[in-house]
């Protein structure tokens, strides 16, 4: 039997045989392209070598991305949110005092945490994408297969992105930090719900057509 190349164990994750490999949304088996493919130096080798970043979003589009989304929904937010703030208060004071109408802070925290919520749960599941991923051109798909993301999944990331993220800023920093070192550019939310952010390749079939 072919042994492997030097390197990354049959047990690791990026390898597999190709028999054992799931079929894939493009089409035959194994990783759909672009994710991977042979192993450099070893051609027609039947073990196959997946580079974890291949085909996926870059980091400075996913932060993009993460950037156009924020000032989107910091508009929604602050229309939605208006009510509950005294303006001539903001105005008046110097400091130390907020512009919020009594109760009115704890109302607007937590209508800020469901909006986002559902934004980003119902257009990941719907489309695997937010409008900011829209515009960068990358998509939410699932870590095992590239396929569509499940309720679960969109809801999980939304959750862990937004509802955490709200309560506490230094998770939500940490949260999107975290794909300036990951080897697959995951962010700790696509850990929590086993996605990554791959790249819109032109041509290649939407694995949330006809969702």
């Amino acid at each position: 039997m072919t042994q492997p190349p030097q390197g990354p164990s049959p047990g690791d994750r990026f390898w597999k045989p190709p028999q054992d490999q799931p079929p894939g949304p493009y089409g035959g088996g194994g990783w759909p392209p672009p994710y991977g493919g042979h192993y450099p130096g070893h051609p027609g080798s039947p073990w196959e070598y997946r580079d974890p970043a291949a085909g996926l979003a870059g980091r400075w589009a996913r932060l993009g991305a993460a950037l156009i989304d924020l000032i989107l929904l910091a508009a929604v937010i602050g229309l939605v949110t208006f009510p509950f703030i005294d303006y001539g208060r903001v105005f008046r004071t110097p400091g130390g005092e907020t512009g919020y109408l009594p109760t009115g802070q704890w109302v607007a925290n937590f209508l800020s945490i469901v909006i986002a919520f559902l934004y980003y749960w119902l257009t990941t599941y719907k489309w695997g994408r937010t409008l900011g991923k829209q515009v960068l051109g990358i998509q939410v798909v699932r870590a095992a297969d590239g396929g569509p993301v499940t309720q679960g999944q969109a809801a999980g990331r939304a959750a862990f992105f937004t509802v955490l993220g709200g309560l506490c800023g230094c998770i939500g920093f940490l949260d999107v930090a975290w794909i300036l070192w990951d080897d697959r550019r995951q962010a700790l939310h696509d850990k929590v719900a086993q996605t990554v952010v791959r790249k819109i390749e032109p041509g290649a079939p939407d694995p949330y057509a006809g969702r």
